[in-house]
């Protein structure tokens, strides 16, 4: 009896072990939600073709989450230290350092900007005396680039600068009335801190955001050049062509209070969780809780998604705070989740209008699906099928362009019998793809309601801007002399 007793408890122990480890097992290959977000993302590297990244993400005050990936240059990896311009996101920092000095009694919100700026003027003076420090921080100025268009102006150096050269700008709405995104509201506001604070306005940032948040690889520039000259751990910047990244230098220019911020992942991360936590940081409050809402809320006024350096979007129920920063090589993409007190941040070392209308905004919803439901995104669109798409519709068009080149002397033979109107509407139809061309700024502003010029177009889609310009080259020289026969045929 003893002995049968025996061997039943020792299979009961046996067979409780095994169980244990069949379990411990099953734990030990369950991957991490750490695990999904590098497979997520070495993925979503791999499927778009992006050659750098540094991500870096929170939740509440702890950092959960910073990695580099890929390239930051010929002879390094991205690292969590790996510097990127973090182009309009810069705006948020500029927000931060008006209110500072809000609660410090030095700006009122609803003064008018010339109290602070007395030779802040537009073209329209009345307007002008009605804008106030509200209004720049809202986007609500009336300013839009349809009234100043200044990426056909010349270049600015300083903040002062660019607040001279808005003398031209033509308001195209009343302040408080529209909202309409246009970087040189917050260049202003750059001023105004320079002005009342007596310092620059990156000796401000410094002293009042970045050491605080011991952000101790960030800085702000007022160029390019500058950031390229202070920027000892600067990423390479890439554009893209038929899906196929490429490394060239970031155009120079003016980057003011709108742009000029350059940081890092790690350095980052301490942001987001300013953002989470009203304002405070370990034992240092930065901002108020109020001053923090204040910034996170649009004005009830009018119909806007934009706060004060943050677009505030609802999705799939959640409420998101967010912005991006496009530069012609470098992109940002930022979100904070309030209520879920999730914070991410994303910098690529490659800009494109395929990859940010299509690719990257995939990448940071993914990211919020794992973090919120622990669920892997599905794989969704793949930078290929442009690269493809774009590529045929190039040799399409090249191919009926010299086609057309070649049926010339079929042309020439039948002038004589083909109506006017069609000859002259077939001709015109050649001159299309030119007038596309020379329209694509006002076509593109039509669409986001922001003036380009054609060189930033070209830096933001070349494949787009090959295709066009083939087609518009061939275009006209088939178009042109087959217009100077016609008027030969016609004096004859």
């Amino acid at each position: 009896m003893k002995n049968r007793m025996r061997l039943r408890y020792r299979l009961l122990l046996l067979g409780t072990l095994i169980v244990l480890m069949c379990q411990f097992k099953t734990d030990a290959t369950q991957p991490t939600l750490e695990m999904k977000i590098d497979r997520f993302i070495t993925h979503q590297m791999t499927t778009q073709h992006i050659p750098g990244l540094a991500l870096a993400i929170t939740h509440e005050n702890q950092v959960m989450y910073v990695k580099g990936y890929g390239k930051a240059n010929t002879q390094q990896l991205v690292t969590p230290q790996t510097q990127f311009p973090i182009a309009s996101l810069s705006k948020s920092f500029t927000a931060i350092a008006v209110l500072q000095l809000v609660e410090a009694g030095k700006i009122d919100l609803d003064a008018p900007v010339k109290r602070y700026l007395t030779e802040f003027t537009l073209a329209d003076t009345k307007t002008a005396n009605q804008i106030t420090v509200r209004h720049l921080l809202n986007h609500t100025s009336g300013l839009s680039d349809f009234g100043f268009s200044e990426a056909f102006l010349p270049q600015p150096i300083t903040n002062a600068e660019r607040v001279q050269s808005l003398q031209k700008a033509r308001p195209v709405a009343l302040p408080r009335t529209r909202f309409h995104y246009f970087n040189p509201n917050y260049d202003v506001l750059a001023r105004v801190v320079e002005v009342v604070s007596g310092q620059s306005f990156g000796e401000y940032l410094r002293s009042h955001i970045f050491t605080p948040l011991q952000m101790s690889q960030t800085f702000h520039a007022t160029t390019m050049a500058e950031a390229l000259h202070l920027g000892d751990r600067m990423a390479t910047g890439h554009l893209m062509a038929f899906a196929i990244p490429f490394a060239v230098p970031e155009q120079s220019g003016y980057l003011g209070g709108n742009a000029g911020v350059i940081s890092t992942a790690e350095d980052m991360a301490k942001y987001l969780i300013l953002h989470t936590n009203e304002g405070r940081f370990e034992d240092k409050q930065l901002l108020t809780s109020d001053s923090m809402a204040l910034m996170h809320t649009p004005p009830p006024q009018i119909n806007s998604p934009y706060a004060m350096g943050w677009f505030v979007t609802t999705e799939n129920g959640r409420k998101i705070l967010q912005h991006n920063g496009i530069l012609s090589t470098f992109y940002t993409d930022v979100a904070v989740l309030p209520n879920e007190k999730y914070g991410i941040a994303l910098l690529y070392s490659i800009s494109a209008s395929s990859l940010i209308a299509f690719a990257l905004p995939q990448i940071k919803a993914g990211l919020i699906q794992l973090l919120t439901d622990g669920t892997l995104p599905s794989s969704g669109f793949s930078i290929n099928l442009w690269g493809v798409s774009l590529t045929i519709l190039t040799v399409i068009g090249v191919a009926l362009a010299i086609r057309s080149l070649l049926d010339f002397p079929r042309w020439k033979r039948n002038i004589h019998v083909t109506p006017r109107w069609q000859i002259l509407l077939g001709i015109a139809w050649m001159f299309f793809p030119l007038v596309v061309v020379l329209a694509m700024p006002w076509l593109v502003g039509m669409m986001s309601d922001r003036i380009f010029n054609y060189m930033q177009l070209f830096r933001a889609m070349p494949d787009v801007m090959v295709w066009l310009g083939l087609c518009a080259g061939l275009g006209s020289i088939n178009g042109t002399i087959r217009l100077i026969v016609f008027a030969n045929n016609g004096q004859s």
